[in-house]
């Protein structure tokens, strides 16, 4: 069995996991897990997020009733991301957004049958292997900080204060789109960041988007499911490998859509369709 095109090999073995951080929705969390090594079996993940392209792909293909909506750079100074009534050829090579982790395990079906491999989303433990490598980085080129004039940023949410900065200060440096407020901020196309690779070759593992796993955000909620990654509406703080969050505690996954909220496939290999 061959590794299809656009997945990269993680191998099996041991790496850093942890220390488990997170900064919202803290009523519902449980207690957070420390720094830890923990075994893996060997997996292959995409080395991007699914793109707008592939999505437009799979619902033409399928007929698929998606309720989510097509989200374009077009906007103003009141807001630049918005939505749009159809599919934007401009933004093929973004990553798609809007997709509930239901939509996003239809896709996987889809595309399992297209290359005769079974698909499906990564576990947390997996997309954290795949972001930071065995050693435990940070971040996943290693341990700058994505935006350093950004580091009095408060946790949790971005607010008003960032928004008014990110009107007059362009940044010194951006290794992760992070940390733009809702108004003003955008994604960018996959790989736009050539330094936001993991030691594996996964591109944008740090802000962008935020991206589903099927690891439940708490054992004893089980409809809510882990997002990794902090996205261009999040704090800097999130891009961390190691910060897990959900995206809601109240709207199910397989109902919840925003416009920061993505994902990529993972494969096991042997595992039959």
């Amino acid at each position: 069995m061959s590794i299809p095109n656009g997945f990269v090999r993680v191998p099996a073995g041991a790496f850093v996991y942890g220390p488990e951080e997170t900064y919202e929705r803290l009523e519902q969390c449980p207690p957070p897990k420390p720094r830890q090594t923990l075994e893996l079996d060997e997996f292959w993940i995409a080395a991007t997020p699914v793109t707008y392209q592939q999505w437009k792909t799979f619902l033409d293909e399928t007929g698929f009733v998606w309720r989510g909506n097509w989200w374009a750079n077009r906007g103003d100074w009141r807001r630049r991301y918005k939505i749009v009534n159809t599919y934007p050829p401009e933004m093929a090579n973004y990553p798609i957004v809007d997709v509930s982790q239901a939509d996003a395990f239809t896709y996987c079906e889809w595309f399992s049958k297209k290359i005769g491999q079974r698909c499906t989303l990564p576990t947390e433990e997996q997309w954290e292997k795949a972001a930071r490598g065995t050693a435990g980085r940070t971040y996943p080129w290693g341990e700058q900080h994505p935006r350093p004039e950004l580091q009095w940023q408060k946790k949790f949410p971005v607010g008003p204060e960032t928004y008014l900065y990110s009107l007059i200060v362009r940044p010194r440096r951006e290794l992760a789109r992070c940390g733009w407020y809702w108004r003003n901020g955008v994604p960018l196309p996959i790989g736009a960041i050539p330094e936001n690779i993991s030691p594996y070759g996964c591109l944008d593992m740090a802000g962008n988007i935020w991206e589903w796993t099927t690891s439940l955000y708490n054992p004893n909620l089980p409809n809510f499911h882990v997002v990794k990654g902090g996205s261009w509406g999040y704090t800097v703080h999130h891009t961390k490998t190691f910060v897990r969050s959900a995206c809601s505690v109240t709207t199910p996954s397989a109902e919840y859509r925003a416009q920061g909220t993505g994902f990529r496939l993972v494969i096991s290999p042997g595992v039959s369709l």
